[in-house]
């Protein structure tokens, strides 16, 4: 699972996890999170993406090893995601924050291995041992292990996206002066794609097309900030390419993607993607697959000015659908 440690301050270092060095441990849920007091942006996949972007912006984060991953920034200008007593403020946690200190390891050989942050807050004072005295995970171990697998799959499912928007070339850094927990102020780098005629590429998957549209619609305000001077809470320094579209272009580019799109193919990918039907979509049902792969959708369509093709494929009004984004 992708973890802050490569990009910025952590609590300690990750370790894969061994009966030997770790039997001792006793785990307990942290009070709040003061252990992610000086982060400034965690990891995220693209399957919670959607549902983050609705609170602070999802960027991406440069990986050591050239690549790139999806992230939330835990700061803006005037917001937090954490309030003074260390409390989350939004509505949805990210799953790297809800399953720390545990995440999984690459080692050298490719594989991945469970580990954790055995100086995490976690594992201070009372709680539950996580590993047997016969060196094997406990009920409660288990319980964790159950949770991190279909996070850990869905970030594997992130990288060919990521590779995929790569070979794009349209990233852009852009360099934030935040403040951290402590009061101090550090410089990050992240990329953005503040083209946003990015989306009309028909060669795009669908995945990437909506994860694009929701990253555009979770910056437009950082965009807004490069064209103006800096502001003393966060700045913009570098200057990505910014695209306007001519006004007599847009209706034809609007007819252009309509017809290259292949609604078909955008709702079969959702269904397989959130383990749905094309009925369940059709129906009045509302479990909470079916929610998100109908928002994935909406969000989708609206990017490729489709909607109207998906109204009548799922049976539904175009205004029905809007409501679902």
């Amino acid at each position: 699972m992708s973890t802050p440690e490569n990009n910025q301050r952590n609590t300690g270092r990750s370790e894969v996890l061994s009966p030997e060095r770790h039997g001792s441990l006793r785990f307990h849920k942290a009070n709040n999170f003061a252990f992610a007091a000086e982060w400034l942006y965690v990891p995220v996949h693209y399957k919670e993406a959607g549902r983050l972007a609705r609170q602070f912006p999802v960027l991406f984060y440069p990986l050591p090893s050239g690549g790139v991953m999806p992230c939330m920034l835990l700061k803006t200008k005037g917001k937090s995601a954490l309030s003074a007593q260390m409390n989350w403020q939004g509505s949805v946690l990210p799953d790297v924050m809800r399953l720390y200190p545990f995440g999984f390891s690459k080692l050298e050989n490719g594989l991945k291995s469970l580990a954790l942050y055995p100086a995490a807050p976690h594992f201070s004072g009372k709680g539950e041992k996580i590993i047997t005295s016969k060196g094997k995970p406990t009920q409660r171990m288990r319980g964790i292990i159950k949770q991190l697998m279909p996070v850990e799959k869905a970030f594997e499912q992130t990288q060919p996206l990521m590779k995929e928007l790569l070979a794009l070339k349209v990233l852009q850094p852009m360099t934030f002066s935040l403040r951290r927990g402590d009061g101090k102020r550090s410089r990050i780098t992240l990329l953005a794609c503040p083209d946003f005629s990015v989306i009309k590429n028909k060669s795009l998957s669908s995945d990437l097309r909506t994860l694009l549209y929701i990253h555009q619609q979770s910056c437009r305000s950082l965009f807004k900030q490069i064209k103006t001077a800096d502001t003393p809470e966060q700045s913009a320094e570098a200057k990505p390419a910014t695209v306007k579209n001519k006004p007599a272009a847009k209706s034809a580019a609007k007819s252009k993607t309509s017809d290259t799109v292949d609604v078909k193919d955008m709702i079969k990918s959702a269904c397989d993607r959130f383990g749905v039907s094309l009925d369940d979509l059709r129906s009045r049902k509302r479990s909470d697959a079916i929610k998100r792969a109908r928002e994935a959708l909406a969000t989708d369509a609206s990017a490729c000015d489709c909607l109207p093709e998906l109204a009548i494929q799922l049976e539904r009004s175009v205004d029905t659908i809007k409501k679902w984004v």
